[in-house]
């Protein structure tokens, strides 16, 4: 009986110490479970790299961006690359060769970008891309690479568990025999070990679930990137990318390449007829119709806005064209939204080169045809020619050249007189704006003034204008008038008003003998703004002719409405007054007009004294013309000096 007590407590004394075994052997089967973290940092570096990527990318297509978001996202980036130097994923890596020169690949990436980003402009962070895409396929690797191996550990350590649950389990029946207390404890051991196999098959479970999310969510950032998200048709950046691989392949072709941009014509007005909804449906509807054409699937792109592009090789100019015109067919044909039908054409720019291989000139080349084809027109189809660029040049050089000549105050201003038809007295003067250039000499508005128009510098250039019209008034004896032309672009700024008002204070010249000269095409806006100024500054005084009178689209009802002083008649037709007899009925119409709505009439351009008798037969009340004086840069003596009252104009001519 002792011995058998003895075995007892000597089996017991064993089965403690191989108890005691078992427990060590399952803590460090759970401490290796709990190492699971390098797929996750691999998974977080992985992800932060892409985001990166998308950053720059977004950065060098949207000019609004600031470069301060895409150093945020780089500094994130730096603090994300040091795990790979050191903790479990550091020593993942340096256990694998191709992984150590992957991690210095990365480093050196961001290191050139921590240091180089803010001198990069837009296209070398561009080109940079291309450096960074190179990673994109390593750094995916890595991280499949880094949850393949949590996953096996993870599979090998929960099968270790399983091992040790059963003979853990022979072992506490033997110890149940032996002591009630000892099978008590075994028992709450037990339940332990199967609530950790059950917390590592949850794991398991969910470490299966974020990869696939992962890899879900990767494939779908990749067709974001390249895809536009309204038409799901191919984007800008994929349109930047073919035409780089476009160009490399033609040039090892010896072939042309040839880009084609296409922009919608009245687009704007869908938009603003039939709200932006039926906008979106029609671009909808116009890249099905692109798709749905016998052509390369990544031939087509969605540029932005009602902006489309194709890209091609090897080419000739005539088959450009004929494809260009087929594509245009397809666009071409109506359209039926929310009911209605809807018709809308499209204009295209085409370059076919043989020899330019920068993607970025291909690509202005292209605008600058289709803005050509623009200008002429919906439904035009313009080639590139080298005029355009030079065409381009030029205005850009006249842009500069302007902005330095209102610096420098070379523009000036000339003086014609506007005399009585009758009397041959001096009325007013016009006040000319010409221009001193330092290499051309004097150039006359027509030269420059639209390009004024266009950039915004007619503001600056008219002020300055009145601003010496009115001063130049101001000193005369004679208080004779002062007729000034005001462009659309100024009468469209609600401060103009305020801006004339402010210049007849500072040089003391009165309101009433100030007059404004304004165009047809002035009047003819959407926007109330011109027609209000007008009547603002009428009411103070100010008078106001309408220039051209007979050129444009002026209406009886918009005359009326604001009640001009004075009508301006076109030098068109009284050049043509001995010759045609239409133009004698129009300017007898325009007086006649003129006087029932209380106006006086000017004649433009009055050279002869036969086309003077012409006119004051037909009752115009004054006249300008180099019958009377040429533009001058300064005015009659008489007028500034004021000791004559009969000024024979004549010796101004």
């Amino acid at each position: 009986m002792n011995r058998i007590l003895a075995g007892i407590i000597f089996s017991l004394f064993i089965s403690t110490g191989y108890i005691s075994f078992l427990v060590h052997e399952r803590q460090q089967e759970l401490q290796t479970l709990s190492r699971y973290t390098d797929s996750w940092s691999a998974a977080q570096l992985v992800s932060e790299y892409y985001r990166f990527e998308s950053w720059l990318g977004l950065y060098t297509f949207v000019d609004t961006m600031d470069l301060d978001d895409v150093r945020l996202r780089l500094d994130i980036m730096l603090s994300q690359s040091d795990l790979m130097k050191g903790g479990d994923l550091g020593h993942y890596i340096d256990s694998n060769k191709e992984h150590r020169e992957l991690a210095l690949q990365l480093q050196s990436t961001l290191e050139y970008l921590d240091v180089h980003l803010e001198k990069m402009n837009r296209s070398d962070i561009k080109e940079y891309l291309k450096v960074m895409h190179e990673l994109d396929s390593p750094l995916s690797r890595l991280s499949s690479g880094a949850l393949d191996k949590d996953v096996n550990s993870i599979n090998n350590a929960n099968h270790n568990i399983q091992t040790l649950y059963y003979i853990y389990s022979a072992t506490s029946v033997l110890l149940i025999i032996l002591s009630a207390i000892l099978g008590v404890l075994i028992f709450y051991q037990n339940r332990n070990i199967l609530k950790a196999h059950l917390q590592v098959k949850s794991l398991a479970e969910e470490l299966q679930k974020s990869k696939e999310k992962l890899q879900i969510q990767n494939t779908k950032l990749e067709y974001d990137v390249y895809h536009d998200s309204l038409t799901e048709m191919n984007n800008r950046h994929f349109f930047w990318e073919n035409l780089t691989k476009t160009i490399e392949v033609a040039k090892k072709d010896n072939q042309s390449v040839v880009v084609m941009l296409f922009d919608l014509d009245r687009f704007k007005e869908v938009n603003d007829t039939y709200g932006h909804d039926a906008g979106d449906i029609l671009l909808r509807q116009i890249s099905h119709r692109l798709e749905s054409m016998s052509l390369a699937s990544d031939t087509l792109y969605r540029l932005g806005g009602d902006e489309f592009a194709f890209l091609s090789s090897g080419l000739t100019e005539s088959q450009a064209v004929s494809r260009a015109q087929k594509i245009c067919e397809f666009i071409n044909q109506p359209y039926t939204i929310y009911n209605t039908i809807i018709n809308i054409t499209t204009c295209v720019g085409i370059v076919i080169s043989d020899t330019e291989r920068r993607s970025d000139f291909l690509y202005k080349f292209a605008d600058l045809a289709l803005y050509e084809a623009k200008n002429e027109g919906s439904g035009k189809i313009k080639v590139f020619r080298q005029r355009m660029l030079d065409k381009l040049q030029e205005s850009r050089t006249l842009e500069h050249d302007m902005a330095m000549a209102i610096v420098n105050k070379e523009f000036v201003v000339y003086y014609q007189p506007i005399v009585d038809s009758f009397s041959r007295e001096i009325y007013s003067y016009e006040a000319l704006i010409r221009w001193i250039h330092p290499l051309k000499g004097i150039l006359s508005p027509d030269s420059f003034i639209p390009v004024a128009e266009k950039t915004g510098m007619i503001n600056e250039m008219g002020k300055s204008v009145l601003e010496m019209a009115c001063r130049e008034a101001a000193t005369w004896a004679v208080p004779a008038k002062i007729s000034v032309n005001v462009s659309p672009v100024q009468l469209s700024s609600k401060a103009f008003a305020g801006v004339v008002l402010s210049i007849l204070k500072d040089t003391g010249l009165p309101n009433e003998r100030l007059e404004l000269e304004v165009t047809e095409s002035s009047l003819f806006t959407e926007s109330t703004t011109p027609m209000n100024t007008l009547s603002k500054l009428r009411s103070l005084g100010v008078k106001i002719s309408i220039d051209d009178f007979g050129t444009g689209y002026s209406s009886l009802s918009r005359l009326s409405r604001i009640a001009f002083d004075k009508i301006k008649i076109d030098k068109s037709f009284v050049h043509t007054l001995s010759t045609q007899e239409d133009a004698i009925n129009i300017i007898k119409l325009i007086t006649g007009m003129a006087k029932s709505l209380n106006m006086k009439a000017i004649a433009e351009g009055v050279e002869t004294q036969e086309q003077l008798e012409s006119l004051q037969a037909l009752g115009c009340d004054f006249a300008q013309g180099y019958l009377f004086g040429k533009p001058q840069p300064y005015v009659a003596s008489e007028i500034r000096n004021g000791y004559q009252e009969q000024f024979n104009c004549e010796r101004l001519s």
